[in-house]
């Protein structure tokens, strides 16, 4: 039985247990039952200590459950933070790699070659350590694992992080559920097209006590009249079934956290989707 079973199971008893109590030394029930049951009367003193225990065990049970979610929240991200050290491990091993590149260059007399593949590797190394800007490890560990999986499927992720998000009123979860459906669906349509460029973008940005978050594919390029029909639910160009949801839940998330979403996309350029949410005031 695992651990959450058994508290669960735990409380269901202590909860049992207390209104049993309560029922058992209030004397206009003992008065309902004293024909058929009970004839035994509590005195007043003892009927008192023993509802002062009754409600206490509701107290516990209240903290217990609060005890639950901690803990399940510390679960959580202990796992991103997991995937965080995942993905750095994985860019470590990548560095090596270059490393080894740069020097084999240098080796065969390439020095112009090795200088052009460092400059490269450079502006590679910038956007990788923009994520640690963010100051929420659920949402920095999203953007690693995701870019990585792009990265993984031949896409060339472009990713410029101006802001840490500290000042978030939207719900880090829910924000991240935005995040996994948006570049699910960008990776998507990158991974399937036949275009020999694939670029992925990712720009978050604050701007007037508003936090700017786009994506963007290079492909496809959406015509003006489906701006609105891709919110909509069961809408959807993936094939097989359950699909078609994700983007209205993602307008369901942002708009019940008072933010908004938009989509614009341009020949060469592709296809961005922009959410705007507010900062906590103060």
């Amino acid at each position: 039985m695992k651990l959450y079973t058994k508290a669960y199971a735990l409380i269901i008893i202590i909860l049992v247990q207390s209104v049993t109590v309560v029922l058992l030394t209030n004397q206009l029930f003992i008065n309902m039952l004293s024909n058929a049951i009970i004839t035994y009367q509590y005195s007043y003193p003892l009927a008192f200590i023993l509802n002062l225990l009754a409600i206490s065990a509701f107290f516990s049970i209240y903290y217990i459950l609060r005890f639950l979610h901690a803990e399940r929240e510390s679960i959580i991200k202990l796992n991103h933070s997991r995937e965080v050290i995942d993905a750095l491990q994985g860019q470590k091993h990548d560095f090596n790699n270059h490393l080894s590149l740069i020097a084999g260059m240098l080796q065969v007399g390439q020095p112009e070659k090795a200088l052009e593949y460092i400059f490269h590797i450079s502006q590679k190394v910038d956007e990788v350590f923009s994520v640690s800007k963010i100051k929420n490890i659920e949402i920095a560990a999203t953007l690693c694992r995701k870019c990585a999986i792009a990265e993984s499927k031949g896409i060339t992720v472009e990713l410029d992080v101006g802001t840490s998000l500290e000042n978030l009123k939207i719900d880090s979860m829910e924000l991240c559920k935005v995040l996994f459906n948006l570049l699910d669906n960008a990776i998507y349509e990158l991974e399937h097209c036949d275009e020999e460029t694939k670029i992925l973008t990712i720009d978050i940005e604050e701007h007037e006590q508003m936090y700017c978050i786009a994506i963007g594919n290079s492909y496809p390029v959406l015509s003006p009249d489906l701006y609105d029909k891709i919110f909509e639910p069961r809408y959807t160009t993936k094939e097989g079934e359950d699909h078609g949801y994700g983007l209205s839940i993602v307008k369901q998330i942002v708009e019940k956290n008072k933010g908004r979403i938009t989509v614009e996309s341009y020949e060469s350029v592709g296809t961005i989707f922009t959410v705007f949410l507010p900062q906590k005031n103060g």
